[in-house]
Formats: structure tokens, sequence, C-alpha cells
């Protein structure tokens, strides 16, 4: 009798002591991280460095999973994914976050509007950047850091053919990200196609386009100079990408969550700009190996430019919140 007392009391005690734990024990909250970039691309180090730090910061609490290239949603797509709370976080590249959230990001789609990362920078650090961020919170969604592109130092036009002035593209078809594109594109005497930098490889290889607008550092982690071998540096709009985060997913996060998040965030921007700088340097020496890289004289570049700042206005026309920011910029700027 005593035995059987002695044994029922020690599961008992089994039982409270494995209760407690279970009732202590709560699995990591997870945040799904959408992006479009591949897996060793420079951006995506970055985003994957911001998950780390938070993991870090939260002592496993937190767990970020990041799904690169296009695993989950397009780059076109992610903003309405986490608009709509299909994905708790992503990477909106102001190309598309200037008509789909923010239309005052239009302003980095100015064609030669800005000629360093340094300029775009300083922008994005003023109250003009500010009010970016205010625009998104408003429609639900959360500005959390600005991973910059080695922005406009590192743009091209790559193509299929030798290229070194607007006139040996003429007539040509040539992708664009954005409808600001399309009219530079126009403005060189080329026909704009939209595609996602995803599809641009396999429309090079099947010659439905002949060239596009793009990155210098994209154009090698995607290894384009397979199929588009030449390539011309020109400035000719800003591309740079935010970490995003559902605003509703992000307010009910505790307060000791939220400041978590904030500081990797911070963490990754204080480093995004020199990171940007270096990848610059890589691409060049790398392009250099792969490509005919052309760098335009300043005869050649007066010809790329030539215009541009007359579409200012016309990008800017009907929407008050363009306007103002551009006023606002070539004050800062001094354009």
């Amino acid at each position: 009798m005593k035995k059987n007392v002695l044994v029922t009391g020690i599961v008992a005690v089994w039982i409270i002591l494995f209760l407690g734990v279970s009732l202590t024990y709560s699995a990591p909250l997870k945040i799904r991280f959408s992006s479009g970039a591949p897996e060793n691309h420079f951006l995506t180090k970055q985003y994957i460095e911001w998950a780390k730090l938070i993991e870090t910061k939260s002592k496993g609490e937190i767990k970020v999973e990041v799904y690169h290239s296009a695993q989950l949603y397009r780059d076109n797509e992610v903003i309405k994914a986490v608009l709509t709370g299909g994905v708790d976080s992503g990477c909106a590249f102001t190309m598309y976050a200037e008509n789909q959230l923010v239309p005052a990001l239009k302003i980095y789609m100015m064609p030669y509007l800005f000629r360093t990362i340094d300029e775009t920078w300083k922008v994005y650090q003023s109250d003009v950047g500010a009010a970016w961020k205010q625009t998104a919170e408003k429609k639900g969604v959360k500005l959390l850091a600005m991973v910059v592109m080695p922005s406009p130092e590192d743009h091209i036009v790559l193509a299929t053919k030798p290229v070194k002035v607007p006139a040996d593209i003429k007539g040509l078809v040539i992708r664009g990200a954005s409808p600001e594109h399309a009219m530079v594109i126009k403005k060189w005497g080329a026909g704009p196609s939209f595609l996602t930098g995803a599809e641009v490889y396999l429309a090079l290889q099947r010659n439905t386009i002949n060239g596009a607008l793009n990155s210098l550092a994209t154009y090698m982690d995607r290894k384009l100079y397979e199929a588009a071998p030449y390539v011309v540096m020109t400035p000719f709009s800003v591309v740079h990408t935010f970490i995003i985060m559902n605003k509703p997913f992000f307010d009910k996060l505790s307060p000791e969550q939220q400041k978590i998040i904030m500081e990797a965030s911070a963490a990754v921007e204080n480093n995004t700009v020199q990171f940007g700088k270096h990848t610059l340097k890589e691409s060049i020496e790398g392009a250099k190996k792969k490509a005919e890289v052309h760098i335009p004289t300043a005869a050649e570049a007066a010809l790329w430019s030539e215009g541009m700042s007359d579409l200012w206005g016309d990008i800017a026309k009907g929407n008050e919140d363009v306007a103002e920011a551009l006023k606002k910029v070539r004050a800062i700027l001094n354009r």
C-alpha cells in the first residue's frame, strides 16, 4: 500500500513538472520575409543579416524566415502581399513602391535627377524620407529600413549588341521596370518592355528584348552578361529597396519585440551605403572580365541625359505629393 502511494506521488510530481514546463514554453515568433533577389545577391545578404540580428537580439524568441529568389512572391508582388497579410515582411523595390504605396518615391525614378548614392541617402534622411514613411504607415505598411543598390552610379543599359550612345539602341526593345523608365527609353528612340528582374535573362536569350535598364550588381548576380555582353554605364535613375512589414502585424508585437526589430533595421541601415559602394567596386571589376563595359565620355554622357530634365515636371504633374517632393529635392541638391 505504501509502495503504491509512493509511486502515485512520484507520478504526480512528474505530471506537475511536465505541465509546468509545457505551460512556460512558447514557440518562437516567426516572421516570413519575401524577396525576389537570388540567394547570393548582395541585397539578400543584407536581408539575412537583418534576420540574424533579430534572432540574436531576441535570444531566439523571434525567427525571421528569408524566402529569396521569388520563392513566395515576385518582386512586383511583394508589396501587395505585405499589405494584405499574405506575408509578414518583404523587400520593396522603389520602382514598385512608387506605384503601389508611396507616390512621392517617383523622385528616385526621375531621369538624371540624382548623381550619386550619397545624394539619394541625403534625401532619404531628410523630411522628404520621413514623409515617405508616414504615407506608407497610413496605408498599412511600415518602412523599417532602406537597403540600397549602388544607385545611380551602377545603373546601366545592357544590350546584345555594342552600345555607346543612344543612337545605338534606336529601334531596339529595351526592358524597363517602371513607367518612368519607359519615358526614358522612348526618349532614346527605343521601345519599352516591362518584365520583372527574374524574367530578363530568358527574354534576352529568346530575343524577346534586345537590352534592359538595370544595375551593374544585378547584371553580375544574375549572370546577364551571358546573354547580353555589352554594357554602357549611365545614371538614369535610382533603385533602392525597403525592408517593409505589415503594420497591423507589427503593431500586435510587444514593445520589446518592436524595439528589437527597429534596432536591427537601424543596424542594417547604418552599413548599407558602404556595403553598396563596396559592391559597386566589385561589380565593375567583375563586369570588365565578363563583358564589354563602356564608360561614356563627357560628350557621350550629355547625349544620354539630353532633355531628360524636361520629364521631371511631366512625372510630377497631377500629384501634389510628388510635385512637393521634387521641389524639396531640387532645393536639397541645388538642381
